[in-house]
């Protein structure tokens, strides 16, 4: 991928930038990184990408994190382009870091707002459908919330109410391509159920959050499905092919195997610029790198529990470095352990010796080999 032009400098993390980047055929996109705060935590994920294409129609990637309106605003004017010339949003997935603004810009715009068919379900409430909810109350994507009590109240529920008040102008369906406009959907769930990545004139690839450069996306838990599925569309509440890591994989083998590979540009939505540098991407070769990460994961956490049972807790401290276990970390990392002990009890590698899913223990194989290399 050559160098994106800077159209305006930000912070070392990228915060605040803008980039232009102009495709083959003579498409702009335009790369706006809007802040992306978390509190409870001095982990720094970066800003969050916004990408504006310059096509047959002017095309927003995602909408940043909430509170950011003003600040996507004064971003956007560097582009050359005000809010009434964009045409539609689309969503890459119902995180707050990605369609966070997305109400007041609808607002303020009239424009079209596309995402996926299970986006409608995720910014929906469906407090009749419990199924063992942490958080019946909350909005699909919020269900499983591990956020205090106080920080979900405090940062989030104008933003539920208002997100969920929003029509749904086109559902995109699983891989839909648009010929005329040059633009191919991929279906991507495994961090979200309702993950997108978008592919302009087979030769950029916008991924959201399912490919990111220097870190890899936060597995769902497959137990989620158990939790979801009567909230999901007809068509997904049969069979589990939206959550959990292994339809993670499955999301990345997609990504390598596109027939338009190698792609000449990945944007990312986060961390396309750090540490005062450009992490520019071969998607295909970062999407088997991401594939051999969990790899390596499963086999260290067998490392860990090796001959008798190992608490959940004790894996957690054992893997990650002391860094990632500060504020909200611990509980995040836990759930990456689990989503990976998920495949590893489906191929008959582990077992729980107990009802509370604390205590684990091999069974002496190693069959998750063989169901992630299949992909």
């Amino acid at each position: 991928m050559k160098t994106p032009d800077v159209i305006v400098n930000g912070k070392d993390n990228g915060e605040g930038m803008v980039i232009h980047y102009k495709t083959t055929k003579g498409t702009d996109v335009f790369g706006l990184a809007i802040p992306n705060v978390y509190t409870h935590t001095d982990w720094d994920l970066g800003p969050t990408w916004c990408y504006l294409i310059a096509g047959q129609k002017i095309t927003l990637i995602d909408t940043g994190r909430i509170g950011n309106f003003e600040v996507f605003g004064s971003l956007l004017k560097s582009t050359g382009k005000a809010l009434s010339d964009i045409d539609r949003i689309i969503i890459t997935h119902s995180h707050e870091d990605h369609d966070g603004n997305v109400a007041e810009i609808v607002s303020a715009t009239h424009t079209e707002l596309w995402a996926h068919t299970i986006y409608r379900q995720m910014i929906s409430y469906h407090p009749h459908v419990t199924d063992g909810a942490t958080h019946p109350e909350l909005p699909g994507s919020c269900r499983l919330c591990r956020m205090p009590e106080g920080f979900y109240y405090e940062n989030c529920l104008p933003y539920h109410k208002e997100r969920s008040s929003l029509k749904i102008d086109f559902a995109i369906e699983d891989d839909q391509k648009l010929p005329d406009e040059d633009l191919n959907f991929l279906f991507t769930p495994g961090h979200s159920p309702d993950a997108l990545c978008i592919v302009l004139e087979e030769e950029a690839i916008f991924t959201g959050d399912t490919l990111l450069p220097g870190i890899t996306s936060h597995p769902s838990l497959a137990h989620a499905f158990k939790v979801n599925h009567r909230i999901l569309p007809e068509e997904y509440r049969q069979r589990n092919d939206v959550y959990g890591l292994m339809n993670y994989i499955k999301s990345l083998s997609k990504i390598a195997r596109l027939a338009s590979q190698p792609l000449k540009a990945t944007f990312p939505a986060h961390r396309l610029f750090y540490n005062g540098r450009f992490n520019l991407l071969d998607s295909s070769e970062r999407a088997k790198e991401v594939i051999q990460f969990h790899i390596d994961r499963c086999r260290d956490i067998l490392r860990i529990i090796d001959g008798k049972p190992a608490g959940i807790e004790d894996v957690v401290v054992r893997h990650f470095p002391p860094s990632r276990l500060s504020g909200m970390g611990k509980g995040l990392a836990e759930n990456e352990i689990r989503a990976h002990l998920e495949i590893m009890e489906e191929c008959g590698d582990v077992r729980w010796t107990d009802g509370n899913k604390k205590l684990v223990q091999l069974t002496g194989s190693e069959n998750y080999l063989d169901a992630i290399e299949s992909f």
